[in-house]
């Protein structure tokens, strides 16, 4: 088994430089860090931060989310928490709110407390340093809806099979002019393509209009209620709770109804999805619960291995759950 001393001499610093790269609350420049991170992964050295001691029920795991208010997450942590109480973890939850410095300050608190393992859906703006330093420290992590670091291990959902279906369900109802509504993003163009494969393969055409893709600054009721006025879709594709609510305050405020006048599916089955009979693509947080927990504590298991195993990368399918807010329309009708 190597040791620091060894790591030092072949990265070629000094055994206090060394540890100081490695370890969680001290940066050096990112020359010698790269050095001491590659040296520490040719000798598959762990550092002593790193190495977890004790049963499961020692074992703390972070959970950093994106967002504070969303029920999809509340939903996914619920399942989670069995799967990981069953197998003896206890689990802590943190946030980034989308923000690179938030994420890598949640990073640190992780690393500098000894938390020892970390799920998180990565920030837009990428923290690379950080994340290097906790692969080549072999320490456990899962990222999650987002494939963004190499190297880690990471749990997805089809969100371009997930919006196909709604779209091809909506076509065989005899709808043609479907708004998609969702929050966009450089990393997050998955659920456009499913939406334009939908198209393509029935043969039909759209209009660049109709995907009303916005920021995460710029979603409001006004704005959503001002597209749907210019545009008169005769279905709406609706993703995430925030832009999904709005779409239906904005349909009341317009005395539209659903379906008679707008067919409506929601992007992620949500409580109050079901109570008013909205159409909705589902994701079963049991599978996500089970998964994650079993590719953690895969890691777990692997601490002791001199050379890591290859990450793994999962994807889950949504499906769709067909309520009563899809109405059946004639060419007439469109």
């Amino acid at each position: 088994m190597s040791n620091i001393k060894e790591v030092a001499q072949r990265a070629g610093v000094s055994i206090p430089t060394a540890y100081k790269a490695l370890g969680g609350t001290y940066y050096t420049s990112p020359e010698i860090r790269n050095k001491v991170f590659e040296a520490a992964e040719e000798l598959g050295y762990v550092h002593k931060a790193s190495k977890i001691n004790g049963d499961n029920s020692d074992k703390v795991i972070a959970i950093v989310l994106d967002e504070i208010i969303n029920p999809f997450y509340s939903n996914m942590i619920k399942e989670m928490s069995k799967e990981f109480e069953n197998l003896g973890y206890r689990l802590i939850v943190m946030y980034s709110n989308n923000n690179q410095a938030c994420e890598k300050a949640d990073f640190e608190m992780i690393l500098k407390h000894k938390i020892n393992g970390a799920i998180f859906i990565p920030s837009f703006e990428t923290n690379e340093d950080i994340i290097r330093h906790m692969i080549v420290s072999k320490f456990p992590m899962l990222q999650l809806f987002r494939d963004v670091y190499e190297g880690v291990d990471t749990l997805l959902i089809d969100d371009e099979l997930g919006a196909y279906l709604a779209v091809q369900y909506l076509i065989q109802n005899g709808h043609r002019k479907i708004m998609l509504i969702a929050k966009t993003h450089p990393s997050l163009v998955r659920r456009e393509k499913g939406y334009m494969k939908a198209f393509e393969e029935a043969g039909i055409s759209y209009e660049s209009e109709w995907l009303y893709l916005m920021n995460y600054d710029n979603c409001t009721k006004s704005m959503i209620k001002q597209k749907i006025q210019e545009i008169s879709p005769t279905a709406i594709l609706s993703v995430g709770e925030n832009i999904g609510t709005n779409v239906i305050q904005s349909l009341n405020e317009m005395n539209l109804s659903i379906p008679e006048d707008v067919s409506l599916i929601s992007y992620d089955d949500f409580a109050w999805t079901a109570t008013y009979g909205i159409t909705a693509i589902a994701h079963s947080y049991e599978s996500i619960g089970r998964l994650a927990a079993q590719m953690m504590h895969a890691r777990f298991m692997d601490m002791g291995e001199k050379k890591r195993k290859s990450a793994e990368r999962l994807i889950l399918d949504p499906y769709l759950i067909s309520r009563n807010s899809v109405k059946i329309i004639g060419r007439q009708e469109e």
